[in-house]
């Protein structure tokens, strides 16, 4: 019986535009949303928002508030059950074993489980990677048992995924001000603060943030389809998807950010349930949104792929979009990296940015980190270099898929797409 060479990673260069450009935006959306995690001193307001925000503050809020908030994540949490689909179809394809599938995805949660621990305890409290960890092995073994019960389980978890609406539209209700360890006076402070919050995250995440599975289902639906890969065979579907989407996503958002603009201090609308059920809605438009921006995401990476094989030119919104699909290859070091530069700005023992800006000053800050990276993670695709965590995830979790897998001889023969996407978050 022949056996399938190599291993079953994909070269950089052949993975598919959409699923990275959808990647790459969402990073840039999760670091603007993380503000909230930086800045304190100021009371909250809904979405974790300052209520004697400036003007100009404010007008970032809003931006935030109708295109990231609750948008960002979910559409990373897809894009990680995506990955998620696109390895077990790999691994289908290729005849190998449930058993060592599992065993490999354990291996490669474990060791992200490890990086996020490292990050949430070292650098930023508001970490999400030991919850995409947690969440994700789940989504795992749940894929691997009959076609319907990861699709069951993603609608049992929609209820968990709105608990944060609800919290997000009564927080200025609490006397919050920003997370703890961010105002910690030194180092050391806010290291055992992280410390406390990641133990705790580890102990009870699976049960916290079970909400991330609804998206992590939606990923791993689209990814049997190959949704974000075969553009054309599939943009009947992507075209909609994309407009409706995007649109319900934004119509979704304006009542929460409304009392945002409007009433901060809730001195009007001080009601739990009207606020609850506000941030209900904002939630849960996100996650349509979510998929709306992905399939856009997909249909604009086409384009741009199509036009660049037809004209053998680049033009710079081109390029732009090449630049963002490559930060999107190597977003878990990007998502780290933007970690380190902001501990050395925003914290009380560094230069205690986050005391003295608002959201639009750490916005700027934010922002040109983001573009910072681009042209590095354009050199490194250029390379056929992968980031310094995704060298450090694949090192502790082995290649993704094992050298000389037999072929399951019943199995349709494996066909290698063009391009296919990356499994990392």
């Amino acid at each position: 019986m022949a056996r399938a060479g190599g291993v079953g990673s994909v070269p950089l260069s052949r993975r598919a535009g959409g699923p990275d450009l959808a990647r790459g935006l969402a990073l840039l959306g999760i670091a603007l949303a993380n503000t909230v995690g930086w800045l304190h001193g100021s009371p909250w307001t809904v979405l974790l928002k300052q209520q004697d925000a400036t003007a100009w503050d404010r007008v970032a809020d809003v931006l935030i508030a109708l295109t990231v908030d609750n948008r960002g994540f979910p559409l990373f949490a897809m894009l990680f059950g995506y990955g998620i689909g696109s390895l077990h179809r790999r691994s289908q394809e290729r005849g190998e074993r449930t058993g060592h599938f599992l065993l490999r995805m354990l291996r490669r949660h474990v060791a992200l489980l490890a990086i996020g621990l490292a990050h949430a305890i070292l650098l930023f409290q508001g970490d999400i990677l030991v919850a995409y960890a947690l969440v994700g092995m789940l989504c795992v073994l749940l894929l691997t048992r009959r076609r319907v019960v990861l699709p069951l389980a993603g609608v049992i978890a929609l209820p968990a995924l709105g608990v944060w609406g609800w919290i997000d539209g009564i927080i200025g209700l609490s006397d919050g001000d920003g997370y703890a360890s961010a105002a910690a006076a030194d180092y050391l402070t806010g290291l055992v603060l992280r410390t406390e919050l990641a133990g705790s995250e580890v102990a009870t995440g699976l049960v916290s943030d079970i909400g991330l599975l609804a998206p992590m289902a939606i990923g791993v639906i689209a990814a049997r389809v190959r949704l974000f890969e075969e553009v054309e065979a599939n943009r009947d579907l992507l075209v909609p998807l994309a407009r409706r989407g995007i649109g319900i996503g934004l119509v979704g958002a304006v009542p929460l950010t409304a009392v945002l603009v409007l009433d901060p201090g809730h001195q009007v609308l001080d009601s739990e349930t009207a606020l609850g059920v506000l941030g209900l809605v904002h939630q849960y438009s996100g996650l349509v949104g979510a998929l709306g921006l992905a399939a856009a995401a997909a249909l604009v990476a086409e384009h741009v792929r199509a036009r660049g094989a037809a004209t053998g030119q680049g033009r710079l919104l081109d390029r732009a979009v090449h630049g963002v699909e490559a930060l999107g290859a190597v977003s878990l070091s990007a998502y780290v990296g933007q970690s380190l530069v902001f501990a050395a700005l925003f914290p009380p023992y560094a230069l205690d940015l986050g005391a003295r800006l608002g959201t639009a000053g750490a916005a700027v800050i934010v922002v040109v980190t983001y573009l910072a990276m681009i042209p590095l993670a354009a050199a490194l695709r250029r390379g056929e270099h992968r980031g310094p965590l995704e060298v450090v995830l694949r090192a502790l979790a082995g290649s993704s898929m094992p050298r000389g897998t037999v072929p399951d001889p019943a199995a349709p023969a494996a066909t290698a797409p063009a391009r296919r996407p990356g499994g990392c978050p």
